[in-house]
């Protein structure tokens, strides 16, 4: 994408939208506009991800994720619906009013690598809910009784649709191990602003962050983007930056320190669209403006004192759980290419863990499974 086609779909996006409470179908023309081949270039980014686990794998005698490789900490907790939520919001698994679920969650560093924590880069948190109950996509394990969501420590995610993910999985593959060359090809290319984001974002306690799915999901009816904001005020409190002198896993032990002490408590959201122009699924990379699609509260999450990292825990986590956005109720559909691409991908990288590291990976329906 030129600068210009950039620049254009940012001021679509934050220029007068129709009424922030219009709300549009999730299936309405213009929501998604899938390109042909989108399965083949797919196939493309799971293939170059499987060559960037096997060079983990090579420096480490382990086979990870495809990203968000680093595990800082590992939670449990319950989500609750808000209560008497207005009529538009009670969808899904927000139906019933004061509703808890079982949930868990993954705090992660996102690079594919085990970056050290003295450098910059997106955190992630992936999140299970449990007890769920619904008709689930074509496709889905019909025994399951989960919900997956993704979230990163951004509003928008760099890699913007499936051909620009392609180029920069590509990028990122082959100068795996030289950082200094990624960079410096990545500068060359005409979104190098749009790339260089992420290495801007604070590098920061993970307990005062917020998270976002950056792609857009199915809300029963609608069509949005959920996100998790903070709601204690020592959370956002805590906004110590990491220093070269730390150790190369301070956010892991803040983040263990913090949630061990006093647990975590955020509020859930969603952001819902009412234009495809000014709130794209397609384009990733463009911020939902606010003020034409505010975040409503839908639930609130809960984390109690907890040890966050235990061996038995990780080792679980890392090795046996398989969280996967389309493995999901139909009313929560993954939309847009980031997420259509996300369908393939995410098997193969699954099925390269499991093979490399020789250990299948289980479904997970009870909080109780998980150390």
């Amino acid at each position: 994408m030129s600068l210009t086609n950039a620049y254009n779909s940012v001021k679509r996006a934050l220029s007068t939208a129709p009424p922030n409470d219009a709300y549009l179908r999730w299936d309405a023309p213009g929501v998604e506009t899938p390109k042909v081949n989108e399965e083949e270039t797919a196939r493309k980014i799971g293939e170059t991800m499987n060559k960037m686990q096997q060079h983990n794998f090579d420096q480490h005698r382990h086979a990870f994720r495809a990203t968000h490789v680093k595990t800082q900490g590992i939670v449990k907790g319950r989500l609750t619906v808000l209560p008497n939520l207005p009529t538009h919001l009670q969808q899904g698994l927000f139906k019933t009013s004061g509703k808890t679920y079982d949930i868990a969650a993954r705090y992660a560093s996102e690079p594919v690598f085990l970056q050290a924590d003295q450098e910059p880069g997106p955190r992630g948190l992936g999140l299970r809910i449990f007890g769920v109950e619904g008709e689930r996509l074509q496709g889905a394990d019909s025994e399951a009784t989960t919900q997956d969501f993704f979230f990163n420590n951004a509003p928008m995610i760099e890699l913007t649709d499936i051909d620009t993910c392609l180029e920069i999985m590509e990028l990122r593959e082959k100068y795996f191990d030289s950082p200094t060359k990624l960079a410096m090809a990545t500068k060359l290319r005409t979104d190098a602003i749009k790339q260089s984001a992420p290495g801007m974002l604070p590098n920061t306690n993970m307990i005062s962050h917020s998270f976002y799915t950056q792609s857009a999901f199915r809300f029963g009816e609608w069509y949005g983007h959920f996100a998790l904001f903070p709601v204690l005020d020592d959370m956002t409190k805590h906004t110590e930056k990491v220093q070269s002198s730390d150790s190369r896993e301070a956010l892991r032990d803040w983040l263990a320190e913090y949630l061990a002490q006093r647990g975590a408590k955020y509020e859930m959201k969603i952001q819902l669209g009412t234009s495809p122009e000014h709130h794209p699924t397609e384009d990733g990379s463009v911020v939902w403006d606010e003020d034409t699609a505010p975040y409503q509260t839908i639930g609130t999450i809960d984390f109690p004192p907890q040890d966050a990292l235990t061996a038995d825990r990780r080792v679980f986590w890392e090795d046996k759980m398989k969280l996967n956005p389309w493995n999901a109720l139909v009313e929560y559909r993954p939309l847009g290419s980031i997420n259509r691409l996300r369908k393939i991908v995410y098997e193969m990288s699954r099925k390269k863990r499991e093979a490399v590291n020789a250990t299948l990976t289980i479904a997970v329906n009870s909080v109780d499974e998980i150390p």
